[in-house]
Parts: structure tokens; C-alpha cells; sequence
């Protein structure tokens, strides 16, 4: 190859890397943020009762790590950006305890507790809505040993949040874990 040729194309093909790396458009951002459950803060009251909470069950709709916004009775939408920063149903599970513990129903260990009140909560809902309420609802049942189990549904009422802001709406699926956990000792028998 002629060496001014050769010397055009190495110039040449210079030229196109340097332009062709200060047209490349700079990388963004990445915007997904992640939200967790928080308990009610507090003292923990002195124990009174103790349960045994089994593993929280969700839907299968919010087994996913976005968090959830109802449009309509039949659609939702996914909240990619925003996702939950552990599942939901763990989340859920946490938080409860942490509310019931303040509440004074300690929890059973895994080796179980004879006069533990166990405890089964399904999620039945746990979303925002577009119009900017919260939906949070839950079936319960809490069974003691020698006795007929107590059941019920919980449903938060009054909870908002402004349709846009996430961090809203986690602190309000938060208070509603609140307000079943009170609902929930209010039903647990005293054991000690």
C-alpha cells in the first residue's frame, strides 16, 4: 500500500473514532429508586401474648419488585422505577412483627411455642391508586391451641397519597401494616 494512502486512511479512520466518541450522547442516569415497609416507631409495650406469624401471602400481581398503581377496577400499572426493596410479602411479614412486638405480641421462635397464637395473613391488595388513594387489604386468621380460630379482613381507610411520589405511597402501605397489627392485637388472646 502507498504510504500516503496508508497515511490518509490512519488519519481518516483517527478522525471518525474521535468524532464518533463525542457523538455518542452521554450515559443516563439510572432513576429506579427502591422503598422498604417501616414500622410504627415506639417502645415496645410490655409482652402480653405470643404469636407464631406463618410466611405473608401476596398475589401473584404483587410478587414483582415494582410497586403497583390501580388505573381502574381491572388495570394496574407497574411503577418500574420504583420497586419494593425486598418482596413484599417479606416486607410485609417484617413490619407486622415490628408493629406487634410494639404492640406486646412477641413473636414464637421457629421451635414453636405451645401457647402461641398462630397467625395467617393473606394480602389480598396493597396499592396505590390513580386517584391518590391506598388500598391495602388483608384476610387474617388467628388459631390457639384448644380454641376455635378467630378470623377477619382488614381494611385500611383514609390513607392517601398525591399520585406521584412513591415514597408517599410506601409510607402509607406502612401505616395500613400499622393499623392491621393493632387490629390484630386487639384479637390475639393474652398467653402470659
Amino acid at each position: 500500500m502507498n504510504p500516503r494512502v496508508f497515511l490518509l486512511v490512519s488519519l481518516l479512520a483517527a478522525a471518525a473514532a474521535g468524532a464518533g466518541c463525542s457523538l455518542l450522547p452521554a450515559p443516563k442516569p439510572d432513576p429506579t429508586r427502591f422503598f422498604l415497609l417501616a414500622a410504627e416507631p415506639g417502645e415496645a409495650a410490655p409482652a402480653r401474648g405470643t404469636v407464631a406469624l406463618r410466611p405473608v401471602e401476596v398475589p401473584a400481581y404483587l410478587r414483582q419488585p415494582a410497586l403497583v398503581v390501580r388505573r381502574g377496577g381491572n388495570e394496574v400499572t407497574f411503577r418500574e422505577a420504583a420497586r419494593w426493596g425486598e418482596p413484599l410479602e417479606q416486607g410485609v411479614a417484617r413490619v407486622l412483627g415490628e408493629n406487634l412486638r410494639r404492640l406486646g405480641l412477641v413473636s414464637a421462635n421457629r421451635g414453636g411455642d405451645a401457647d402461641a397464637a398462630i397467625l395467617v395473613v393473606r394480602v389480598l391488595a396493597a396499592e396505590g391508586t390513580a386517584s391518590g388513594g391506598v388500598e391495602f387489604r388483608a384476610a387474617w386468621e388467628l388459631t390457639r391451641r384448644g380454641a376455635a380460630p378467630v378470623s377477619g379482613e382488614f381494611r385500611a381507610a383514609g390513607l392517601t397519597w398525591d399520585g406521584r411520589d412513591e415514597a408517599g405511597l410506601a409510607a402509607g402501605l406502612s401505616a395500613a401494616v400499622a393499623g392491621l397489627a393493632a387490629e390484630l392485637a386487639g384479637q390475639a388472646p393474652a398467653t402470659r
